[in-house]
């Protein structure tokens, strides 16, 4: 093959193909199985693929037979179709199903990003990849195994161009803030934020960072400083300086998720009746990056939903309530529907999702999850 087409050439049309492909293709020879392994490979073809229109990915946690037991159970689907039969799942979309913890149910998705599910359980951290069925086991950090859920631990995953690796950041209440990289396999230390804070991770509302632009995006709730009233904040992080930052929310005191729309930063804020219920939730854009008299009005959702986001830029908002539902909102034409899951369906996350290699190179994952085209009783 190679005698009649140059390796660079092949190279540059290897890094087109999908990556189950380019899995295929590793099996030619001990030549490529090597090259289409190497970081300069891997780092070429991430580039490709961050330039696909995203999918989304959601993850079913299924209650077994007589309750015994649950499956966790993903699928993966474009951003404009999300085909689903309430009484049989997914037709058509087969699924892999992981290895379930012993309490799925105490697990959850901390966040997305280049191919890599980050799942966090009271013991470990988990990074998955869908297409390569490989994840990696990443240990707590001392300090951080004494948090429980109910405490204030905040976690974030992300991607850092600059280093090229792949970082899970961890602030524990009156512990400390520390940093894992991938590249090292290594937790360390770093300054912890100097404004007064009190952010929960909170695994029944799945509650996240939001990455965006290399930073981490959390919502806080304190003093920003010494001199200021309780309200709401955004925390920041840059993963490249690693220093921590605010964004203050002058005019929207409740904020109760930090995400992306049309490109840009927004948050999620609900609305109170006089009773004191929340009875809807405005979704508010920052069009100007770092610029707080820049926030408008987006949208507004007629009630509350646990997770909002949106698969595609100048797409669809996709907002979901757990198991009980989700509606997919059309912005330009006010028009939604609806999307319901399955009787045996407990637990429902859901996140934007790009194909990718990510993970088959590293020594330490192991490979699991199995192909499953039903999941019903």
């Amino acid at each position: 093959m190679s005698g009649y087409v140059c390796d660079d050439l092949l190279v540059q049309i290897f890094e087109r193909l999908p990556p189950k492909s380019v899995i295929r293709f590793r099996s030619l020879s001990k030549y490529w199985h090597s090259r289409l392994l190497s970081p300069e490979f891997l780092h070429l073809h991430r580039l490709r693929c961050s330039k696909n229109p995203p999918k989304v990915i959601i993850r079913h946690i299924i209650r077994g037979e007589k309750h015994k037991y649950y499956r966790d159970i993903y699928t993966l689907h474009s951003g404009d179709k999300l085909p689903l039969d309430p009484d049989s799942g997914f037709v058509g979309v087969p699924g892999v199903e992981f290895p379930y913890y012993l309490y799925p149910l105490w697990s959850s998705v901390i966040g997305s990003c280049n191919g890599i599910l980050c799942l966090h359980n009271n013991t470990s951290i988990t990074l998955r990849n869908l297409l390569v069925r490989r994840k990696l086991i990443v240990p707590l950090h001392p300090p951080l195994k004494s948090s429980t859920y109910g405490s204030s631990l905040v976690l974030g995953f992300g991607f850092d161009s600059i280093t090229d690796d792949y970082n899970i950041v961890a602030v524990a209440n009156n512990r400390g803030a520390f940093i894992y990289s991938l590249k090292t396999d290594s937790w360390s230390v770093i300054p912890s934020p100097s404004a007064r804070l009190s952010v929960t991770y909170n695994v029944e509302t799945e509650v996240s960072a939001c990455f965006f632009n290399g930073i981490l995006h959390w919502v806080g709730e304190g003093n920003s400083t010494a001199h200021e009233s309780w309200t709401n904040f955004i925390l920041t992080f840059n993963l490249s300086s690693h220093v921590f930052g605010c964004i203050r929310l002058r005019e929207y005191r409740d904020i109760e998720q930090i995400t992306t729309i049309n490109g840009c930063l927004a948050v999620v804020s609900p609305v109170y009746d006089h009773f004191g219920e929340e009875s809807y939730s405005w979704i508010r854009v920052m069009k100007e990056y770092g610029n707080t008299e820049s926030w408008s009005t987006h949208f507004k959702l007629k009630r509350v939903y646990s997770r909002v986001f949106q698969p595609i830029i100048n797409g669809d908002i996709l907002a979901y309530c757990n198991h009980k539902g989700s509606k997919v909102y059309n912005t330009r034409t006010r028009l939604k529907k609806c999307l319901k899951f399955g009787p045996d369906c407990i637990k429902v996350e859901m996140d934007p999702y790009v194909e990718s290699l990510e993970l088959v190179d590293k020594e330490r994952a192991t490979t699991c999850g199995k192909t499953v085209y039903s999941w019903t009783k």
